[in-house]
């Protein structure tokens, strides 16, 4: 027996290559630029650690390319269709995550003049009907830049780059 066989397409470059790295216990996502942004961060911060998956900003699983020596070297579309709904349901689940984190640490905020309340207000609305704009506003680094507070944030809450 003979399977079809198709190779998947790469990860999107026409027009939106933006990835959305999600850990696998939804307690942290980060939106890199594309895949060159995502395979530069090791040379520039710590090395990603726990289980993570990849998507587009479509909400499409990306499939993970390795090279001979386990190192990722690009990512594919999936053949499965964009899940954008599921995806939303996983960010809520992050940023309820982030939320009990800073309400127990607050000091992770850094600056007592830093009001708790005010950042949270401003954490993503996951509810957007436009799936894109929830992309938009998850937490991601611009190289040489401390990031934002978010971004901070959701470091601080568990995971490092």
């Amino acid at each position: 027996m003979t399977l079809p066989s198709r190779e998947p397409d790469l990860a999107p470059t026409d027009t939106d290559g933006r990835i959305v790295l999600l850990a696998g216990d939804d307690t942290f996502c980060h939106v890199y630029r594309d895949i060159a942004e995502l395979l530069d961060e090791p040379r520039y911060y710590d090395k990603l650690g726990g289980a993570v998956e990849f998507f587009d900003p479509t909400g499409r699983r990306l499939i993970p390319v390795f090279s001979a020596d386990w190192q990722l070297v690009e990512l594919h579309r999936s053949m499965q269709s964009a899940t954008p709904e599921v995806l939303r349901g996983r960010f809520k689940a992050v940023m309820a995550h982030l939320e009990r984190f800073v309400r127990h640490r607050p000091q992770v905020l850094g600056d007592d003049r830093v009001d708790v309340e005010q950042v949270l207000a401003g954490l993503p609305d996951c509810d957007a009907p436009d799936f894109a704009d929830v992309v938009d506003a998850l937490p991601r680094h611009v190289r040489g830049h401390a990031g934002n507070l978010l971004h901070n944030a959701v470091h601080a809450a568990g995971w490092s780059h």
